[in-house]
C-alpha cells in the first residue's frame, strides 16, 4: 500500500486520487517518474580502436589461411562491398588474399588450409 503525499493516509497502488483529500496521485507518480534517473548503459569512449574495413580484412585472411575455399568465398564477398563503398583502401589486400587462397587450393599439401602442414 502507498501513501497519499497529502495527508499521508493509505491508498491503493492504482488509485488515481485519494479517497480522504482528494490529492491527485497519477499526477504525483509522473513527477516521481520524471525525478528518478534511468539506468543508461556504459558507452565506450569514442570511436572504435580498429576500423570495420580493417577487421574486415583481417578475419578474412585468417579464414583465407585456415579454409582456403570459405576464405576465397569471404574474399569475393569484402572486394564487392568495398567496391560499393567509398573507401576502397585494402583492395590490394583482398585480392593477395584471393591468390593466396588460390595458390593454397591448387598446392596438394595446403589444399584444406595452412592448419593441414601442421603435424
Amino acid at each position: 500500500m502507498a501513501r497519499c503525499p497529502q495527508c499521508k493516509e493509505s491508498v491503493s497502488q492504482f488509485a488515481a486520487g485519494c479517497a480522504v483529500c482528494g490529492a491527485d496521485l497519477e499526477a504525483d507518480r509522473q513527477a516521481q517518474r520524471r525525478r528518478r534517473p534511468r539506468p543508461t548503459l556504459p558507452r565506450l569512449p569514442g570511436p572504435s580502436a580498429i576500423p570495420e574495413e580493417v577487421a574486415t580484412t583481417l578475419v578474412v585472411g585468417i579464414v583465407v589461411l585456415a579454409f582456403p575455399i570459405l576464405g576465397l568465398v569471404l574474399v569475393a564477398f569484402a572486394i564487392h562491398r568495398q567496391r560499393s563503398s567509398a573507401q576502397r583502401p585494402l583492395r590490394a589486400v583482398l585480392y593477395s588474399m584471393a591468390v593466396l587462397g588460390v595458390v593454397f587450393l591448387l598446392s596438394p599439401t595446403t589444399r584444406y588450409g595452412a592448419l593441414a602442414l601442421l603435424p
